[in-house]
């Protein structure tokens, strides 16, 4: 597809393009009409608003739009190269400035004037070579990227990532204006957080804060300075659960603020009594006061897992006693006939899962299972293996997606008999996508009958895992 600048160019409905807005980024937009004999330079799109938060339509001059460029699949990047990296949906021009372990570069922004440079740590899929639209053709062209590839030698070095915190608002961890959430070690309020927002980075490490729902007695917010290592960005907004179960961790809220506890109680009327370790006591709540425990570790959003909950069930002797302890953790037992999908973990196959019936039950946790997909060596009959529980679990519920997928949304893919999760990086058309699997470090295309939408089997319910809030593929701002 070629846009001639100036002109009427061969656009139809439908068409996947690329819309430069005031900041300078590129932002994927969809042809909603071409252009036409009343408006010969100037196209009808919808496009994402920079935030994510809806959709925009409007027209566009067609000097303002570009294919999309051509996909390039696992191209590699050395010191100095000029790339785009996605950020708050669209694309935005740097500058490799480091190569890190696991795929990773350190990428420079040009701020505004009198800013010094921004840096970021940003994965290989979330980049692509910067290229130029002019005249119909993207320069430099393939031909060129292909040699100047076959010349990239730098290799990734065992390098740390430092985040060095200035004076500057520009090299601080959160910027002015983000949700976050507060902590405090003072006494009483140990293990619970409040909703507030960033006003300055003063620092040494702090901020200065503004709480969202805390006032002072003359009714204006509260602000008060905190630690760095006292914040974190809010939590993302997961899938709403029916009901939570027995010893499962939690967030309650109360007193305007989440508190950690666990579940010691299923009451009726969806209601349930929730332990504190801190302080030692048992409050009830309502079911819409409770939200699934996410803990913040390394720059990632993790839910509570098994592990995590231990410790806090444990500290009591007074939890114990209220709890049933015959009550055993939720696990669903599989009837002989059910179908499930059991989950490999064979090199090169780790994290896909796999059709299956269940034959029998083994006793300790195991079951014998017969796969629908997979067969034998010589191909003459259906494979059968013994496979634990915690490798099994049922088929998906309403995985199939009537609507387009988009962009860096997390789907299962089916490939090589088996369900991949993977995360689309490009939409090619209305019903084709391109989509990268961190466990290969691979991009594939694929139809959408082909996908469907990736959940996650979590305490015996299915959840759809969300998007943070204006998600940031830049997890950290550092300084070199």
């Amino acid at each position: 597809m070629k846009i001639r600048r100036q002109s009427q160019g061969p656009l139809s409905k439908g068409d996947q393009i690329e819309v430069k807005r005031p900041n300078g980024a590129y932002y994927a937009a969809t042809v909603l009409r071409p252009p036409s004999a009343m408006q010969i330079n100037m196209v009808f799109v919808e496009y994402h608003a920079e935030d994510g938060s809806k959709c925009v339509r409007g027209y566009v001059d067609l000097t303002h739009v570009r294919p999309s460029p051509p996909l390039e699949l696992n191209r590699c990047f050395k010191i100095g190269d000029a790339v785009d990296a996605y950020w708050e949906n669209g694309w935005h021009q740097g500058v490799v400035r480091d190569l890190l372990k696991d795929s990773k570069y350190v990428v420079g922004f040009h701020g505004n004037e009198g800013k010094v440079e921004e840096k970021s740590e940003i994965h290989q899929c979330n980049l692509r070579l910067h290229r130029e639209w002019d005249d119909g053709s993207w320069v430099p062209s393939m031909a060129e990227l292909a040699n100047s590839s076959n010349e990239n030698d730098d290799k990734p070095r065992n390098v740390k990532l430092k985040i060095v915190f200035r004076k500057k608002q520009a090299d601080a961890e959160f910027r002015k204006g983000d949700e976050v959430e507060i902590t405090s070690d003072e006494e009483g309020f140990r293990g619970s957080w409040y909703n507030a927002v960033i006003v300055e980075y003063r620092g040494n490490d702090k901020y200065l804060v503004e709480y969202s729902t805390s006032r002072k007695e003359d009714g204006v917010p509260l602000r008060a300075e905190a630690k760095a290592q006292h914040i974190r960005p809010c939590p993302p907004e997961l899938s709403p659960v029916a009901s939570f179960c027995l010893r499962e961790v939690v967030d309650a809220r109360y007193n305007d603020g989440w508190w950690i506890g666990v579940i010691s109680r299923v009451l009726d009327g969806s209601k349930y009594a929730v332990y504190f370790s801190l302080p030692d006591e048992e409050l009830e709540f309502d079911h819409l006061k409770l939200r699934i425990h996410q803990d913040w570790k390394n720059g990632k959003w993790i839910i509570a897992s098994e592990e995590n909950s231990r410790p806090l069930v444990m500290n009591s002797n007074r939890l114990l006693h209220k709890m049933d302890v015959n009550e055993k953790r939720f696990r669903v037992k599989f009837p002989k006939g059910t179908r499930v999908e059991v989950k490999s973990d064979e090199p090169g196959y780790e994290g896909s899962w796999y059709s299956a019936i269940i034959v029998d039950s083994l006793g300790n946790d195991k079951y014998l299972v017969e796969y629908l997909t997979l067969k034998t060596e010589d191909l003459g009959a259906f494979l059968r293996e013994e496979a634990y529980a915690s490798y099994i679990r049922p088929r998906p519920q309403h995985a199939r997606c009537t609507r387009r997928y988009k962009l860096f949304e997390n789907v299962d893919a089916w490939y090589n008999d088996g369900w991949w999760i993977g995360q689309v990086i490009k939409v090619l058309t209305t019903w084709k996508y391109a989509v990268y699997f961190q466990t290969t470090n691979e991009v594939m295309e694929f139809k959408h009958n082909d996908l469907r939408l990736h959940q996650e089997w979590i305490n015996g319910k299915w959840i759809i895992p969300s998007k943070v809030r204006k998600s940031r593929i830049y997890k950290k701002k550092t300084c070199l």
